[in-house]
């Protein structure tokens, strides 16, 4: 019996899986990141072949799943398949079945995401890390892909946009013009830096990324945790801004439970109250579940799906 593989891949690490038949997980190891937007295009795929190369080993392959974060647009799709079919031709060679197809899937983190939760492609997910997008697939399986713009125009609620507003009350708090607000202490002490003032020499070095900037979140908890007003504001305004993407989704889907994934799951707690009562007001049924697998093996699960993204080998 064939194994199928799973990728998850994201800007700080890289999840490979192999399952077996009935679907019990025979390898799992971690690779460096690979989302090519923050390693770049050659180390991305460097360490999701490296990956599967080591838990293909003896076996014969059903299916590969891949599913990254960095894969938004039909270029991202591009750049990265092209990459990948030539080194997936020479891996998979004579680890298939004589006369059978081994189909490839590559697809954007979110997806590898849905099947985590119950491991089929139907229902919503929410995913909120850095960024934040929802993904939801209704009864007659069409895909609904929400958020994901980006922190420029996007990505409310995540953990970048809590890290945001917390830097943004610090300077108000320091300036005079907003409520004043334990994050002035707390964030700069975070930082190591001796003021203030010195944010900005921090904020914008060219070496600075959102992940930094979404570091900061355990600081805003903490700080609502000592009863400081303005950061429980800020992640109030989290949940409700979640809330409305997600009654977004659910319009479209008809669905009311939804998945929950991410690092913000870590700190849902301080969200949910405010995110509950902005979903149901539209949806008072709605239901938040935990996914019941790993993302990699998510994504493995992906390779059985027909009606998304695949690379020809």
């Amino acid at each position: 019996m064939g194994i199928r593989i799973g990728v998850d891949g994201g800007g700080s690490k890289t999840e490979i899986v192999a399952l077996n038949s009935t679907g019990q997980v025979l390898r799992f190891l971690l690779k460096p990141a690979s989302n090519y937007h923050v390693v770049g295009k050659e180390q991305a795929v460097l360490h999701i072949i490296e990956g599967i190369r080591e838990v293909l080993q003896e076996d014969t392959v059903e299916g590969i799943g891949i599913s990254l974060a960095g894969i938004n647009t039909p270029e991202d799709w591009k750049i990265i398949a092209d990459d990948l079919k030539n080194w997936l031709r020479v891996l998979t060679q004579g680890k298939i079945t004589p006369h059978q197809e081994v189909p490839v899937v590559l697809e954007n983190d979110v997806f590898g995401a849905l099947m985590s939760v119950r491991g089929n492609f139907s229902g919503n997910v929410l995913a909120v890390g850095t960024g934040t997008v929802a993904l939801g697939v209704n009864t007659e399986c069409e895909v609904f892909r929400l958020g994901g713009w980006g922190h420029l125009i996007g990505d409310q609620g995540s953990g970048y946009d809590i890290g945001r507003k917390a830097l943004a009350a610090t300077v108000a708090s320091f300036d005079g013009y907003g409520p004043k607000t334990l994050l002035e202490t707390k964030i700069t002490q975070h930082l190591g830096l001796g003021q203030v003032l010195d944010i900005s020499d921090w904020l914008y070095q060219s070496k600075r990324t959102n992940k930094d900037v979404a570091a900061l979140v355990p600081v805003v908890v903490e700080a609502v945790r000592q009863g400081d007003t303005m950061a429980k504001l800020i992640l109030d305004q989290s949940g409700q801004e979640l809330g409305l993407l997600t009654r977004a989704l659910l319009r479209k889907t008809n669905d009311f439970e939804v998945g929950l994934v991410g690092g913000i799951s870590h700190i849902w707690e301080f969200i949910e109250p405010s995110f509950l009562t902005t979903v149901q007001v539209e949806f008072p049924g709605v239901q938040i579940l935990k996914p019941i697998y790993p993302a990699s093996v998510g994504a493995a699960l992906l390779s059985k799906i027909s009606q998304i993204r695949h690379i020809e080998l």
